[in-house]
């Protein structure tokens, strides 16, 4: 396609371009296609995450809670590990698929089962990419509900890196705790 042909596309509302801060065109790999006719059809995804594995019935539950919440559907990805964990591998396989622009809706129980921190990113990742991200059971907290539910994570996690410290690093670091009291 010739670079007037595409002028004329943009001028007529066929296509829209991004602009680049350098004043140069880019355009979108689905918009390309749509313009090309090209039909991909983009997949509507649930999601579950447990953290161990010992919750296996609660991965159980929570993907039949989702299946009778969503009839339709093309894919279930599960996951098992800590929602602090970004290298959890079902969580990078849905996430290189919303980039790769081939979902167009992923559905979860709770936010918290997709990611404990940064969920407000992750649903502008999603919107960037027309993916949309529903929420399921999403029940009202207060701020001393939220607050608590979100240390007590952070404080297992690193109670647990504390545990796997050699007794040496662990000494320098009540001795470091000590000194800050004092």
């Amino acid at each position: 396609m010739s670079y007037r042909t595409l002028q004329n596309y943009v001028k007529k509302g066929y296509i829209k371009p991004v602009i680049l801060q350098t004043g140069k065109w880019r355009f979108r790999e689905e918009d390309v296609e749509k313009l090309m006719g090209i039909i991909r059809k983009r997949k509507i995804i649930l999601y579950a995450r447990v953290s161990s594995n010992t919750q296996k019935d609660h991965l159980i539950n929570q993907v039949k809670y989702l299946e009778e919440q969503v009839k339709d559907y093309d894919q279930v990805i599960t996951d098992m590990g800590s929602g602090l964990n970004m290298k959890r591998k079902g969580f990078l396989k849905l996430l290189r698929m919303i980039l790769n622009n081939e979902v167009s809706k992923v559905l979860i129980a709770h936010p918290d089962r997709l990611v404990k921190f940064g969920f407000e990113i992750l649903e502008e990742v999603c919107k960037a990419h027309n993916c949309e991200l529903v929420v399921l059971n999403n029940e009202d907290k207060t701020p001393e509900q939220e607050l608590i539910e979100d240390l007590i994570p952070i404080l297992v996690s690193f109670s647990g890196k504390l545990h796997r410290m050699t007794s040496n690093k662990y000494e320098k670091v009540k001795k470091c705790v000590e000194e800050l009291k004092a």
